[in-house]
């Protein structure tokens, strides 16, 4: 039938080509584009291959087109492009009454009731351009009047040549479009925004219609389909039936071939686009107005397939990187693995898993919401990926509809974690078995993921649920956990109605639901204990309204009895310890650069409820828990579960320095530490500036701490202390501590992530603080709490006892009745279930002055001047402005550090100083004035004053000695002239020259020589890359002229890259200019210019040290300066420092010594002497024996060097004349001291012992010796002969000490002795005789 009915119709046509006419629709006017349909096609190389667009034209528009009349053909106006077949397009009109199209209305409202009048899979649009792509109608429409409405939908798969471009007219709020890389959905959204308001040109054809007389004709009744799907579309069409204008129609359904038969509402054109849940039969119902002839089309029925077997496919391409390896839902938890099929029709390993058949059916209760979780895996690689699930709630095979998308991620995550949310099923959801899909696809696009068609990495899973109407027992809701302990733990729950008993069924975490532990209780919350510590549980609960009448059971909770409270909270507390260094004693990762290592921790960690026994340790500055295989990237992800207390993009590190790990401690009390020790911020080459930070994890109490050593990486703005930084966790509960902000570790050095069952609320935010009132807003925390209680009073109240208490049910809070310029403390406690409240959000707020801040304050700089202006208005009419103050300080400095200025009562002002000076850079700010109060000062407005000293005509005086100014060189520039006189190149730390020779930002300074000739130049004050030449002229408009005195790039003897040098030699009196120039950037710099004078010192008296001592030579100097540097004159001598050690050097000797002081190229000197005595020397202890009445001379006791200046002291201490006595008539032993000194240095003693011998007695001897010899001539000025008269003895010469001059001879009868050589003076000569001495005085002239 269907073939006879199109044969007919071609002949039918062809039968009125002659009477064929049409119309066009637009001239073109507008520009032509690729934007407005009816395809879209912007480059050959576009990936956006899908495109939707519905126009409307007024009936206005199609008057020339008669109602009745047959659309056999459209035509669109080309103006460029082709794409080869195969493409599909399709093509669809509606009769209608609108007038505007709405942007964002749906698909599927845009298409309801319309006719598919063409559509064609193998499409090409390849007719020359410009030209017409035309499109002979496979389904005739009739125009019935009014207005029509045209749709086209387009799939690329063919080749395009470029953009394919229309002509197009303007047509504001005609025409919406969409265009997509993904494909459409039924309840995508056209839009007019990029897409719409323009329609293209095009040519309607028709065959006008004749008016109907007589009999008319119904024909016979068509469907597109004979069995279709629940609720997909498809097309109802008459044949045989009569053609002409003057018809009416009205399509009829009825669930049997023979009725009752019932209108199709919007069914009255000749065709008809329809879609069914059951078996339906459908007629037409013709009439003819003007005879009022009526017909009936034959029936046709279409029967509906059951909708378990009409779902789209779905599934990846390839098996490898993300897997779905877990899904929980109610009874559902459905664990699989890599490579391994699902037993379900259908599935393919990693791509497919068809669950239907092998895992039960959870059973889901309309109006309940039941939590739902999806783990990630991997089978290759980890890549950022997204995960949504759909249940087909009206049972029609679709996922399409609205509400039956269930879950969907945030936002894409990368590699394993695990998904968490829940599902809530709507009250109208149809009961029984329905299908749940769960995709997951690695993309970062959440229109990436639909329910069908291919992608290729990823998996879908298919899974039946039931729905089942809830008992009449109400289901209690809510079940959540309160608290748990080691051995119990604490639900509640919110009853499903009036019933006041309730069962509970818990045991170990995945027990099969009805063989747990049953228990009845009447009130809740509702404590379980006697549970094993360590362990993890569930539960679920449901309502006993009667015996024989309970509800379904609830959802289940699950928690664990680790002691740990459910939620994740965290302040700035540093652990017992701090900071433990690793480095040395740790495990090193050997990190490099965007590298991990997996490892197995030492003790497990219960991690936000998850128990973790590894981790991927990343170099970029945080770790990933849960898996030993995971990607550290450079910022924290959107969710998974890891710890990242200085994520960024951090380099390969250089040992000793590296990521170390290690236990420190023993079980159960240990530690595990990971510390990243000196890790550069990524750069090449690797800087030496690193960051030294640790991760501790406590394993007694599972507390979290991150501890910061070292956060300078050698960049102050961009990444010292976490500038470009994350510091937060991941997991079930994500936690933002910084984000790439500086403010925290500048005044923290530890973060502390702890457990509590009712955290505090978060993201507090200032709504607006006036003086009389404040008010405040925040968002619950992961407990989700709905009542919090605000206490608020003067900074430092107690909370517990003092303050002022309000209860919210919403989470914001008005606090009234504060007073202006108020110091407050607030505290916000969270209520959460079982009665359990938070520890307190504490936030402290001052509140304005009544006198009003300015508002949109402006200012401007001038040559010594501000132009400024702001608004202003009261917050009450009872204080009212009275004048304004300016404050203006220096840049960066703080407030009240600068000069007021007190203006008038306008809102601008032109504030003038003769001080300000070229590019000095200011901060102003404006405060208002109401009579005796003041508002806070609003600002700063940051400002640079004009660059007046861009030339040396223009230079800025400096005062040499004054403090140093801080300048500003942007917008500095650069003249022809002042290339002529650049400094040569002679290397950054000379006086001489640059490092370069170019110039960049040049401003000009002048100062006067000081009376020395000699200055310093300092522009170190701030750290900025500048060069300064000092230069005479005496013209400043002949630059050329100028000579140099001196120049430096970097600080000599320093590390700065800012200039610091002298220059001697100047003419006092006389003026010189100064050259700043910036290398590279403009920004800040300082000069300060102060006169060179060094002093040594003068010349003090001659120091006189002992041989041995040191010398501070400071005491051989006066009225000297410190700072300089002393220097021996001899290079033999070495000093340490001031000090002259005369240990190894010559003594009785005179040194000297130079004391130099030095300013660069200044100097001075003053001289110290120092002469060293040598130490007195009395000799080494002895002794002599003597008869009695002997005489004796000391010196033949002693031994050793002996200084001959000493005096001898006898045994009654008296000083004796000379070293000669006489022993005396009393035997014994007698003492007798010799004492050296001198005036410089401590005395020396030497003693000799006399023995005198009481058996022999010198004086019976003496005489006669002294008869037996003689001595002449005498005196005598050479030779003295000596006569003895047989006598055998020792003759020999003392001075008159005693002191042995000449060596002892023997004598028998005479002696010859030559004194010649001997000073002029009395000597003794003694005569030795068996121990008797006789002497005799000798002169020697």
């Amino acid at each position: 039938m269907r073939k006879l009915y199109t044969l007919g119709l071609f002949f039918f046509l062809l039968t009125q080509i002659s009477f064929a006419q049409f119309v066009q629709i637009g001239t073109g006017s507008a520009t032509a584009s690729y934007l407005t349909g009816p395809i879209y096609r912007s480059a050959a190389t576009s990936t956006f291959n899908y495109s939707k667009y519905a126009y409307i034209y007024t009936s206005t528009e199609l008057a020339g087109i008669p109602p009745g009349s047959m659309i056999t053909m459209i035509e669109w106006q080309k103006s460029a492009g082709t794409i080869t077949a195969p493409n599909n397009f399709e093509i669809l009109l509606a009769n209608n009454s609108a007038t505007t199209l709405t942007t964002g209305t749906a698909w599927t409202a845009l298409t309801a009731g319309a006719t598919s009048v063409y559509n064609n899979t193998n499409q090409g649009f390849v007719a020359a351009a410009p030209g017409w792509e035309s499109f002979t109608l496979t389904t005739p429409f009739i125009y019935t009047g009014g207005t029509l409405q045209i749709m086209t939908d387009h799939v690329k798969f063919g080749t395009a040549s470029g953009a394919v471009n229309f002509n197009r007219d303007l047509a504001t709020g005609l025409a919406l479009g969409w265009a997509s890389g993904t494909a459409a959905t039924a309840t995508t959204t056209l839009s007019s925004a990029s897409y719409g308001n323009y329609r293209p040109v095009i040519k309607i054809h028709y065959i006008p219609g004749t008016a109907c007389t007589g009999t008319v004709v119904a024909g016979t009744a068509n469907a597109s389909v004979s069995a279709v799907c629940p609720s997909v579309p498809f097309n109802l069409s008459l044949s045989g039936n009569t053609l002409a204008s003057g018809i009416t129609y009205q399509w009829q359904s009825a669930p049997s071939a023979t009725g009752p038969w019932t209108n199709i509402a919007g069914a009255t054109n000749s065709s008809y686009q329809a879609a069914q849940t059951v078996d339906t039969w459908y007629q037409c119902v013709v009439t003819c107005t003007a005879s009022s002839s009526t017909a009936t089309s034959t029936v046709v029925g279409v029967t509906t397939n059951s909708f378990v077997n009409c779902y789209c496919t779905s599934s990846s391409t390839s098996a490898l990187d993300e897997e779905i390896l877990n899904v929980t839902l109610n009874t559902i938890n459905n664990t699989s693995t890599c490579g391994v099929a699902a037993p379900g029709p259908g599935s393919v390993a990693g791509m497919y898993s068809n669950f239907t058949t092998t895992v039960a059916p959870p059973v889901l209760a309309p109006g309940v919401i039941y939590p739902f979780s999806v783990q990630i895996g991997t089978c290759n690689g980890n890549y950022n990926n997204w995960t949504k699930a759909w249940i087909d709630f009206n049972q029609n095979g679709l996922f399409t509809d609205p509400g039956e998308e269930v879950y969907s991620s945030t936002v894409a995550v990368q590699g394993p974690h695990l998904e968490i949310g829940t599902i809530s099923v709507p009250t109208n959801a149809l009961q029984g078995i329905t299908r749940m899909r769960v995709v997951n696809v690695e993309t970062t696009v959440a229109t990436s993921v639909n329910p069908c068609g291919t992608y290729t990495w990823g998996e879908t899973e298919d899974y039946f649920v039931n729905i089942i109407a809830p008992p009449t027992c109400p289901q209690p809701t809510a079940l959540s956990l309160v608290s748990s302990s080691l051995n119990d733990a604490v639900i509640d729950w919110t009853p499903g109605g009036t019933e006041t008993q309730w069962q509970v069924e818990y045991g170990p975490q995945g027990f099969t639901p009805g063989t747990g532990t049953l228990v009845y209780t009447t009130a809740h919350p509702f404590t379980i204990g006697s549970l094993t510590p360590y362990s993890f549980y569930q539960a679920r609960v449901r309502a006993v309204c009667t015996p024989g009448d309970s509800s379904y059971w609830s959802p289940m909770i699950s928690w664990n009895t680790y002691n740990q409270g459910q939620y994740i909270q965290w302040d700035n507390t540093c652990p017992t310890g701090g900071f433990v260094d690793i480095s040395s004693t740790g495990t090193n990762a050997n990190l490099m650069d965007d590298t991990e290592l997996g490892i197995t921790l030492p003790f497990p960690m219960l991690y936000q409820g998850i128990l973790v026994t590894n981790m991927t340790i990343g170099n970029n500055g945080g770790v990933v828990l849960g898996t030993t295989t995971a990607q550290v990237a450079y910022t924290m992800p959107a969710s998974g579960n890891g710890l990242y207390p200085f994520i960024q993009d951090m380099g390969s590190s250089i040992a000793p320095n590296g990521v170390f790990y290690q236990q420190v401690g023993t079980s159960p009390n240990s530690k595990f530490i990971v510390q990243w020790n000196n890790v550069a911020h990524y750069a090449f080459p690797v800087l030496p500036e690193g960051a030294t930070f640790e991760l501790i994890i406590d394993e007694a109490t599972q507390e979290i701490y991150y501890v910061y050593d070292d956060v300078i990486l050698g960049n102050p703005t961009t990444w010292d202390y976490g500038a470009d930084a994350e510091i937060g966790v991941r997991g079930p509960q994500n936690v933002n501590v910084s984000m790439n902000n500086q403010a925290y570790l500048q005044n923290n050095s530890c973060v502390h992530f702890y457990y509590v069952d009712c955290p505090n609320p978060v993201a507090l935010t200032t709504s607006y603080i006036f003086p009389n009132e404040a008010a405040f807003t925040w968002t619950a925390s992961a407990a989700g709490e709905t009542s919090w209680t605000v206490v608020y009073g003067p900074a430092g109240f107690d909370p517990l006892t003092s303050g002022t208490t309000l209860t919210v049910t919403a989470a914001s809070v008005q606090l009234m009745n504060l007073i202006p310029l108020g110091n407050y403390d607030m505290y916000i406690y969270a209520s959460c279930n079982g009665g359990l409240q938070s520890n307190g959000l504490f936030f402290n707020f001052q509140t304005p002055p009544i006198c009003s801040n300015p508002t949109g304050f402006a200012s401007a700089a001038g040559v010594d001047s501000l132009m400024s202006s702001w608004s202003w208005a009261p917050y009450t009419s009872f204080y009212p402005s009275t004048g304004f103050n300016l404050q203006v300080v220096a840049q960066d400095s703080a407030l009240y550090t600068g000069t007021v200025y007190a203006l008038d009562n306008n809102f601008t002002d032109t504030t003038f100083n003769a001080a300000w000076y070229p590019g000095q850079a200011v901060d102003v700010y404006v405060q208002a004035v109401c009579g005796q109060d003041t508002s806070a000062y609003v600002g700063p407005i940051s400002l640079i004053m004009p660059i007046s000293n861009d030339n040396p005509c223009g230079a800025y005086p400096i005062t040499v000695g004054a403090p140093g100014l801080l300048y500003n060189n942007t917008g500095a520039t650069v003249s022809a002239e002042e290339l002529q006189i650049v400094p040569p190149v002679t290397g950054a730390q000379t006086t001489t020259g640059w490092a370069n020779d170019a110039l960049n930002h040049t401003t000009w300074f002048k100062f006067v020589a000081p009376a020395s000739g000699n200055v310093r130049i300092d522009a170190t004050g701030v750290e900025y890359n500048g060069q300064i030449g000092v230069y005479f002229g005496t013209d400043c408009s002949i630059v050329p002229s100028f000579t140099l005195e001196g120049a430096n790039d970097d600080e000599i003897d320093g590390t700065s890259e800012a200039p610091n040098f002298t220059v001697c030699g100047l003419t006092p009196g006389v003026e010189y200019y100064v050259l700043h120039d910036g290398s590279g950037a403009a920004g800040s710099y300082t000069i300060a210019i102060s006169e060179v004078s060094v002093y040594a010192g003068v010349e003090g008296e001659v120091m006189n040290i002992c041989y041995g001592e040191t010398a501070n030579l400071f005491l051989g100097i006066a009225n000297y300066t410190l700072g300089g540097e002393w220097v021996a004159t001899s290079p033999a001598v070495v000093l340490q420092g001031s000090d002259f050690n005369s240990t190894d050097y010559a003594s009785t000797q005179t040194y000297t010594f130079n004391y130099i002081v030095s300013d660069g190229c200044a100097t001075d000197q003053a001289t110290a002497t120092v002469t060293v005595h040598a130490m007195p020397s009395a000799g080494q202890d002895g002794s002599i024996t003597v008869c009695l009445n002997e005489p004796f001379v000391l010196w033949n006791g002693l031994s050793g060097n002996i200084d001959m200046t000493g005096i001898w002291y006898n045994p009654s201490n008296q000083a004796m004349a000379g070293a000669q006595d006489t022993s005396g008539a009393l035997a014994g032993q007698f003492n007798y001291d010799y004492i050296v000194t001198n005036a410089y240095c401590p005395s020396d003693t030497a003693n000799t012992l006399v023995i005198v011998d009481a058996s022999c007695d010198f004086t019976a001897n003496v005489d006669e010796l002294a008869n037996s010899w003689s001595v002449y001539p005498n005196p005598t000025s050479s030779l003295l002969f000596v006569e003895a008269m047989d006598l055998q003895g020792l003759v020999y010469l003392t001075d008159i000490n005693g002191k042995l001059i000449t060596e002892k001879l023997n004598i028998s009868q005479s002696k010859e002795l030559d004194l010649s050589h001997l000073s002029t003076g009395m000597y003794y000569l003694v005569l030795e005789q068996n121990g008797v001495l006789s002497t005799k005085r000798v002169i020697k002239n």
